[in-house]
């Protein structure tokens, strides 16, 4: 299993339980107690308390996964697996049916009129390896849906990433919950049939994907709110609701360490965690203060707080850690900018392990091989920054449904590059313009040579999301743009990577990831 590690977090610090198996879950609720009684239910299979709170099914069916327990029993875990599969896959039909009829709670027509905007220029790129299909396959769909969610998020959406999931869930249900996106595609693909997912079908997955982590967001956070014992329709002070949101947060950070999922159960445990996260988390600090600011704000218009107060809250304390985590990417950046070589995005193992103070990059050399972010040449070890930037050992705090990593600046210079190609009659010159304005100099005579080769064997086009461009974009943008790996690419015959891979053997090291 992938062992991950939260930037800004002290190494040395174990989460073990008292016999040092494995990570400590805590202690569980008493019996009878106010925390049983509400957290520990799991909602009725006909959604009717969902309904009545005004909660669509999809969001429903995976709260009901995070709150209800693992049984002992296998011929009764075997049912209660099946029976919870077979209630999330109607969960996820009726909000893909309802989206696409227009009648989505949380979706509207603008909402959906804006994403197709985002979405055309990477989608009509990939048009060109599709044939004469009208819209995109499932790989291509799927190199689209998570482009746009690295892009917009620099989330590693699990089921979407083609280069697999970076993290094995501890059970069941985390499985179904962690499986939502690619369930999802497959609900979409099935209904889009021979002629493929076309742009509003995309948008309308991106907007049905968003609106449940945005709902599921919504439910850890209520948990946050019950584990005070406070009342759904109840207010608390402005020191309440600062507990709240550092136990909201807290538990949202903290659960990439256990690599588990769920909601916090107990008041005692969750304030564990944010005492935890505030002695081994460098990022914490700034959160903390910001959730001070957003409590200041709310208790302008009243005293009273209630748990929408709470919401619009949390939505901007979500933000701010997405600055944060990029924040301390961009970090690390620059420190391998400060080493020879760093301007060049390659430098040397040696002196990387011996850069700030010797507390970052130890990462092992299996897991730097199989990341592609090494160049063995005899006697010396190179490491190539946007490789190791961009490997999951660097994916912060996450949910059941994405990973958290460092942006891809890469990305970025790919969007630009879909939007010059839409309507560019030459391809050559619109790729050379776009990373001559990026870079402030005239592209080398050997890369606008090979520019011109590629598009010469691609019909005088260039298939920016395939193998072979991805290498020329890695030598006029090293520092930008990893070094491919050829093994990624098997998929639609090299146009884009293999919808098929697992993750990039990463989660099979059976030593250590890092090195101490």
């Amino acid at each position: 299993m992938m062992q991950s590690r939260l930037r800004g977090a002290k190494p040395t610090v174990q989460f073990l339980d008292e016999d040092g198996a494995g990570p400590s879950r805590g202690p569980e609720p008493s019996s009878g107690s106010f925390v049983t009684a509400v957290l520990g239910q799991k909602y009725s299979d006909d959604d009717e308390s969902c309904s009545a709170e005004g909660i669509t099914p999809g969001v429903c069916a995976l709260a009901s996964l995070a709150r209800s327990a693992p049984t002992l029993l296998a011929k009764q875990a075997d049912c209660d697996k099946q029976e919870s599969r077979d209630r999330l896959e109607r969960a996820l039909i009726a909000e893909i049916e309802s989206a696409l009829a227009g009648s989505h709670a949380g979706i509207n027509a603008t909402q959906l009129q804006k994403l197709e905007k985002e979405l055309k220029p990477i989608y009509a790129t990939l048009q060109q390896t599709e044939g004469s299909r009208e819209g995109l396959g499932y790989s291509a769909a799927r190199y689209l849906l998570h482009q746009h969610f690295l892009r917009q998020h620099a989330w590693y959406v699990r089921g979407l990433n083609p280069a697999g999931d970076g993290r094995k869930p501890p059970d069941d249900k985390e499985a179904l919950r962690g499986r939502v996106a690619g369930h999802l595609l497959e609900v979409m693909e099935n209904k889009a049939g021979e002629q493929g997912l076309d742009l509003r079908m995309l948008a309308v997955f991106v907007a049905t994907l968003e609106h449940l982590i945005h709902g599921d967001q919504r439910e850890r956070l209520k948990q946050a709110w019950l584990v005070h014992e406070l009342q759904p329709e109840g207010t608390t002070t402005g020191e309440g609701l600062l507990s709240v949101l550092q136990v909201f947060m807290a538990h949202y950070v903290y659960v990439s360490q256990k690599v588990d999922s769920g909601y916090a159960l107990t008041l005692p445990k969750a304030l564990e965690e944010v005492n935890t996260i505030s002695r081994i988390y460098g990022g914490w600090p700034q959160i903390r203060s910001f959730i001070h600011d957003q409590v200041d704000k709310a208790l302008l218009k009243s005293k009273s707080l209630t748990f929408e107060d709470a919401a619009e809250a949390a939505d901007m304390v979500l933000l701010l850690f997405q600055e944060v985590s990029g924040a301390m990417c961009h970090d690390m950046e620059r420190t391998f900018q400060t080493l020879r070589g760093g301007d060049h995005g390659r430098v040397l193992l040696s002196e990387l392990r011996t850069a700030d103070g010797g507390d970052l990059f130890r990462e092992s050399l299996d897991y730097l091989r199989q990341l592609g972010a090494l160049e063995e040449t005899g006697r010396e070890t190179f490491v190539f920054m946007p490789n190791y930037m961009l490997g999951p050992s660097n994916c912060d705090g996450t949910t059941s449904f994405y990973d958290l990593c460092c942006p891809n600046s890469c990305e970025v210079y790919k969007d630009k590059l879909e939007q010059a190609l839409m309507s560019a009659p030459d391809h050559v010159d619109a790729i050379a313009r776009v990373v001559e304005e990026h870079s402030g100099n005239k592209l080398q005579e050997d890369l606008l040579a090979k520019l011109k080769v590629m598009a010469k064997e691609q019909g005088e086009r260039v298939l920016i999301h395939g193998h072979a461009f991805a290498d020329w974009l890695h030598q006029a943008l090293p520092r930008e743009c990893p070094r491919p790996r050829a093994a990624d690419f098997k998929g639609m015959a090299g146009a884009i990577p293999d919808s098929k891979m697992e993750f990039q053997a990463t989660t099979g090291l059976k030593e250590d990831l890092f090195e101490w």
